[in-house]
Parts: C-alpha cells; structure tokens; sequence
C-alpha cells in the first residue's frame, strides 16, 4: 500500500499472525453455509474505499475468479474521486451497477465494498432502493459511525468520515442497508483507519468479528475471503461459524 494514505495503516511491523473467527451477534448470530455449489453466485461488483484504486480490489477478484466466477462476472469499480464525496460515488456506484448487469445479463447482483466505498453502497440504497437487484452486500471494515481518523484525512469523503457529520447523521435517520438485502459486516481489531473499530458495526445486523489482518489486509486474508465466498454463495443459512461474542 503506498505510504501516503491514511485508511489502510500498514501493521506487518507488530509481527501478529493470527487466524480466528468471532461471530459479534447484535441480535441473531451471523451463520455461514459450508459445502454447497457455485450455482448460487451471482456477478459481483467490487468497491474500494477512501484514496482506494483498481488494484486495491485485485486480491480478490483473483480469489474469486479462481473461485469460479467468470471474468466477466466479477467487476472493479475505481471512483474518479477517490477522496471525493459518498453522494457522488453512489451515483457511479449506480452506473457501475448497470454495467455489471448489462455484460452479464444477471437478474442479481452481489456487492463487496470496503471502508467508505460501504457508504456509497447505503446511499445508493436509501436514494434509489433495490431497482438492480443486489442480493447480498458484504461491508469489510465500514466507517458507518464515522472514524477519529477522518481529522486527518483530505477531500469531502475525509470530512463526510468525521463522526457526526451531516452525512452520517441523515444516512442514520433512514433505513439501515439490511432493510434491502442480506448483509453481512467484517471488522477487525487491528483495525487503525475505523477508529473505534466498533463503528463498523451496522444496528441491528450481526457482524464478523476477524483476528487478525489490517484494515487494508481484509482485502487479502485467507480467512476474511473464505467467509465472503461462504456469504456469497449460502447467505445467513446454514451452520454458525465460531462462536458468540
């Protein structure tokens, strides 16, 4: 990741190689299908989040494309702002949903958004509902109750991550994103861009609890990949992973 950015701290320095699982339930338990087939995939379209890039969502497009998606069913969006504003990344988040529909001809569609880029997914949703069909939505590492971090980032999107702020507050009085689609949010306590990282828990909606990659390192972990190819694939049915926070 280049030194610059401040969402996505690198940690390789603490040296931590651990791999658990912790389901967070805020009021039902997160459960992760086993075994099944690849029949229930669907397209899916890839979001990054604040100063993210094409090749920040590479890891897994390729972990997916060996997964049996097809190429074509598997999208990377890169906003032409990436530090701009959430109102208008979920307007490219629109057009970039259409395409994805119009190549592969799906009736629905998956989502996997990291950090800010799970903002636009919620815009998107309150503004507009479901018209495209999005099944299931995975957050990995979403700032929805902002971050202390954003004192220190640039562009509109860095002052739309203040806690508080008029963005966060208005997408709060409406419907969270679980009222469209299943969905299913990843956090980690390594994480040093979500500050606290328990803002990236959504009210009402059980969560995944990771140990432990960075916040940028959800994006390559073997573990956090296993439980969105299960999401995907088996959304909540099936056996409960892990245990109970």
């Amino acid at each position: 990741m280049k030194a610059k950015r401040l969402f996505g701290v690198p940690m390789a320095a603490l040296g931590v190689v651990v791999g658990c699982v912790f389901p967070v339930a805020a009021q039902e338990p997160v459960q992760i299908g086993e075994g099944g087939s690849l029949s229930a995939k669907r397209p899916v379209l890839l979001v990054p989040g604040w100063a993210g890039r094409l090749n920040d969502m590479l890891p897994l497009e390729e972990r997916l494309i060996r997964e049996g998606w097809g190429g074509e069913e598997v999208m990377r969006l890169e906003f032409a702002d990436p530090v701009g504003s959430s109102l208008d990344h979920a307007v490219e988040l629109e057009a970039a949903l259409r395409g994805l529909v119009a190549r592969t001809g799906a009736q629905e569609v998956d989502i996997v958004a990291h950090s800010m880029g799970s903002l636009a997914v919620w815009i998107y949703l309150q503004s507009k509902g479901n018209p495209l069909g999005i099944r299931r939505v995975v957050f990995l590492a979403a700032p929805f109750q902002g971050t202390l971090t954003a004192y220190l980032a640039w562009g509109q999107g860095g002052r739309e991550l203040v806690p508080g702020s008029e963005l966060l507050r208005k997408l709060k009085e409406g419907p969270p994103p679980q009222h469209w689609v299943e969905v299913l949010t990843v956090r980690t306590p390594l994480d040093l861009t979500v500050v606290p990282w328990e803002g990236s828990t959504l009210i009402e909606n059980s969560d995944l609890l990771i140990c432990c990659p960075t916040h940028q390192g959800l994006l390559d972990h073997e573990e956090t990949f296993g439980v969105i190819r299960s999401f995907l694939i088996h959304g909540r049915s099936g056996g409960e992973t892990g245990v109970r926070h």
